[in-house]
């Protein structure tokens, strides 16, 4: 009988403790950035679904991951480029014949809110501008840029915001400029 009590207490203890550490994730941010990646809304998992559709020589796959809002439409500033450069760059890609094992060299992660800047916690970013290594068939390395946001607005950690969901809004080599939006406009 007193072996019960003792594992109900443990029990009791252990469900305590847990329901702690998700109260402080959901405070911090931290429970919605654990709940994107557990659902894999992510950039780089926005990232991935591209290449892996590439690989996979499928086109309109790559496309409806590459998606423009909903409220874009030919009078939107760059939208026709934009638009030629999804083409190109995909087209592009499946002509190269790319690996499915790419590399993230880096991610800069950004706040647009009110003055778009770079931000060191990925908390706080709507915004990633994330730097990729991919391999051809030839074993030529070639160097993207994939610049993915959020499709809703600003969303703050900590206030019971849902988790985000992320976007591919512009892909470019790197040697040349983003169309979508570039750190001295901050156009959106």
């Amino acid at each position: 009988m007193k072996q019960w009590q003792n594992k109900k207490r443990i029990a009791f203890i252990i469900i305590v403790l847990l329901a702690a550490c998700f109260w402080w994730m959901y405070l911090t941010g931290d429970l919605v950035l654990f709940a994107e990646k557990i659902i894999n809304e992510t950039p780089e998992a926005k990232v991935n679904a591209y290449i892996q559709a590439i690989t996979k020589n499928n086109k309109e796959q790559a496309l409806s991951v590459w998606e423009f809002p909903g409220w874009w439409n030919s009078s939107f500033i760059g939208f026709d480029q934009l638009k030629e450069r999804r083409e190109k760059t995909t087209d592009d890609l499946l002509k190269a014949k790319i690996n499915s094992n790419f590399t993230v060299t880096r991610i800069e992660w950004w706040n647009t809110c009110c003055v778009p800047s770079v931000t060191d916690d990925s908390n706080w970013a709507n915004g990633a501008r994330v730097y990729v290594q991919l391999t051809d068939f030839s074993n030529n390395k070639l160097f993207y840029i994939f610049d993915v946001f959020v499709l809703k607005g600003y969303r703050q950690p900590g206030l019971g915001n849902s988790v985000r969901h992320w976007t591919i809004r512009d892909i470019y080599s790197q040697d040349q400029e983003p169309l979508f939006w570039t750190r001295e406009d901050g156009v959106l």
